[in-house]
């Protein structure tokens, strides 16, 4: 069991410097009293698979009106902070015409370990001066602040194709500010059938975990399912609600095919989406080549990038056109596709050193 502050950071630096925050909906993730509603004590029974994904953060939406001295919110920071994980709370403070220290301060006190804050600006630094009196705590905002992390969701806005991505990297890296949480929250892929139809998803996620900076993920996200909804987590079974609660209702807004998208049958499938996901952040945590804070770019085919981390090895390749290209020189550490003899297929992503 790893405890806090203990996950491989490649030299002396922040934990969330280059952190993975997974934001999760508590009413959507998992029910442990089975009344129909996901709950503080549902997430903490599955603190285990959080451990097996490889994140290193928390993040719990739809908290309004849970007490911030809750005892199963005391109960989840305890196992949480003894398994290595931090949490931090998605929040709506607007510093311009709310004093925050009222608000804030609670949480903190009883060891919340920062926030992500709705999009606010707060010129004045009033949330930051609160933050002063509890170090090792963060803020994730949007807008104008003394932000730790800076949320964009450059990347959604960019979609799937090589040269509008690159210039919303270029532009997020070229900016000065706090440092970039990249996350792909929009993605609206509402109805799904297989694998096959996630390659762009696939081939965006590992962008995204190449790229310096900390990165936000939506539960379920891993899993290829859509992020603008409110996802009940599916986790096992053959039957709806997949393992989510044991409550007798009518769960027939759950779609039956995610079947096979359930946390189960991902794990038992080396080519799922969630297989993906975890062996890119089990290297992407423990590698070396993950370093540095810039990214230098490299010659590539018409509808296709590759990229190299500064200072580091790395070197990230995708292919947004319709046909197979050739990969920078290399060794193949994972790629979103299997290769087509030696070369990147369309709509797919790869990592070298």
């Amino acid at each position: 069991m790893r405890q806090v502050g203990t996950r491989a950071d490649h030299g002396e630096r922040p934990w969330w410097y280059d952190a993975v925050c997974y934001q999760i909906d508590v009413g959507a993730f998992a029910d442990a009293d089975d009344d129909g509603v996901g709950d503080l004590d549902g997430i903490r029974g599955r603190l285990g698979y959080l451990e097996l994904l490889g994140v290193d953060a928390i993040v719990l939406a739809g908290m309004a009106g849970t007490d911030p001295a809750s005892p199963a919110l005391d109960r989840l920071l305890g196992e949480a902070h003894g398994n290595g994980l931090r949490v931090l709370l998605a929040m709506d403070v607007d510093p311009s015409r709310t004093e925050p220290g009222p608000v804030l301060r609670p949480w903190l006190d009883n060891g919340i370990d920062g926030f992500h804050l709705a999009p606010r600006n707060d010129p004045a630094d009033a949330v930051g001066a609160v933050l002063a009196d509890y170090p090792d705590r963060i803020v994730i905002g949007s807008g104008t602040g003394n932000w730790q992390l800076l949320f964009g969701l450059d990347l959604a806005v960019a979609g799937f194709s090589a040269g509008p991505v690159q210039k919303a990297i270029t532009t997020v890296l070229g900016s000065t500010g706090p440092r970039p949480a990249w996350a792909m929250a929009s993605r609206d892929s509402t109805r799904i059938r297989d694998h096959a139809a996630l390659t762009p998803v696939r081939a965006m996620a590992m962008v995204q975990l190449a790229l310096p900076g900390a990165v936000c993920l939506r539960h379920g996200e891993e899993l290829g399912l859509p992020g603008t909804e409110r996802i009940r987590m599916p986790w096992e079974g053959l039957m709806r609600p997949f393992g989510f609660s044991a409550a007798r209702a009518d769960w027939s807004a759950i779609p039956h095919d995610w079947v096979h998208f359930t946390v189960e049958a991902q794990l038992e499938d080396e080519e799922s989406t969630l297989s993906l996901y975890r062996h890119a952040l089990e290297m992407r945590a423990t590698h070396p080549a993950f370093t540095g804070d810039e990214v230098e770019w490299f010659g590539a085919p018409e509808d296709c990038f590759a990229f190299r981390r500064v200072g580091s090895t790395l070197i990230c390749a995708l292919n947004t056109s319709a046909e197979p290209v050739p990969l920078p020189p290399g060794e193949v550490l994972l790629s979103s596709r299997p290769l087509v003899e030696g070369e990147l297929p369309p709509g797919s992503a790869a990592w070298l050193v």
